[in-house]
This record gives C-alpha cells, sequence and structure tokens, in this order.
C-alpha cells in the first residue's frame, strides 16, 4: 500500500507532511547548529565580537574572512530561520483540520462495518497503511501518549482500545465494539 497510486487526497497530504515533517527536522537541526556555533563564537571569543564597541575587523586577511563568515552565519542562520519556519508553520496549520476529517472518516466507516482490516481501511479511506496505523495508535491511546505505551498494551493485550473503537495490532485489525458505554 505504500506505493499505492490509489492514495486519496487525504493519503497524499498525509504522505506530504510527513515529508514535510522529515526536512523540517534536517533544516532545524541545521539552522540551530549554524546559530549556536556563530553565536558561541560571537559572544565568548573576542575577536568576533565586532557588535562590542571597540573591537574592528582584523588586519589579519584570514581573521578577517573568518569573522565576515561568522556574522554572516549568525545573521543568515536567524534570517533563514525566520523565513523558513513562519510559512512552514502556516503550511502546517492545515493538517488539523485534515486528520480531524480523517479521523471523522475513520471512525464512521469502523462503526459501519464494525470489524475490518487495517489494509481494508487503509483502501477505504485512501491513506497508507503505515501513516493509518499510526494515528489509529494516536487517537486511540491517552491524549499524552507514549510509544511505550504502545508497547505495553502490544504485550499485554496485543491490542489497543479507548472507548468503542479498538486496534488489535497484532492482527491488524480495527473494530468498533458497542457494548462499551461512552465513546
Amino acid at each position: 500500500m505504500e506505493n499505492s497510486p490509489k492514495l486519496g487526497f487525504t493519503g497524499r497530504a498525509m504522505r506530504f507532511y510527513r515529508w514535510l515533517n522529515r526536512f523540517t527536522l534536517k533544516v532545524t537541526g541545521i539552522t540551530m547548529l549554524t546559530m549556536m556555533i556563530s553565536l558561541a563564537l560571537v559572544l565568548f571569543v573576542p575577536q568576533f565580537g565586532l557588535h562590542k564597541p571597540g573591537v574592528e575587523i582584523s588586519q589579519n586577511v584570514f581573521l578577517a574572512i573568518v569573522q565576515v563568515l561568522v556574522g554572516i552565519a549568525l545573521l543568515g542562520s536567524m534570517v533563514c530561520g525566520v523565513a523558513y519556519f513562519v510559512p512552514v508553520g502556516l503550511i502546517a496549520l492545515f493538517e488539523i483540520p485534515i486528520e480531524v476529517v480523517l479521523k471523522k472518516k475513520v471512525y464512521r466507516i469502523v462503526r459501519e462495518k464494525q470489524r475490518m482490516s487495517l489494509s481494508a481501511l487503509a483502501n477505504a479511506t485512501g491513506v497508507t497503511e503505515n501513516d493509518l496505523s499510526f494515528l489509529l495508535k494516536a487517537w486511540i491511546l491517552k491524549p499524552s501518549f507514549e510509544y511505550n505505551d504502545i508497547s505495553k498494551a502490544n504485550e499485554a493485550t496485543g491490542k489497543i482500545l479507548r472507548g468503542r473503537l479498538h486496534f488489535d495490532i497484532d492482527s491488524g485489525e480495527v473494530f468498533w465494539d458497542e457494548q462499551v458505554k461512552g465513546g
């Protein structure tokens, strides 16, 4: 299902956001590392503290080039960080309504069918099995879930549940339990 051409809008959106998250993590790491190193040099090495009174560009060509590069790295990492993260943050806000719509669709489908395999549910929603499995675990576990909770639930019962929606991790089945009150 991972490379299936039958992905719907939601599946393509989830794939895009998964890619955006990976890419943003790399950009964040590079930006923060550059900013921290250049800021540390500017604050703690006297030759790079050009913002302090009395400090000038060095007469040594090599040191002057390094001073300019450190200044460019510091300002560039700050400006590029803001220029990248503001639009990406706005784009990321659209993931919330897409996921809410998907959650309602999954709940409706599972409620109607009562029991179905994860692959059938993935085909019905147009989302990859991996994405859907991850989302089901996140939706069903407590709101502040941790990955340890998934393994504990899997070891103890082989399934995770919250309210009426149950997900059997071992068999890859999702089912609706009408006997449970609430949810």
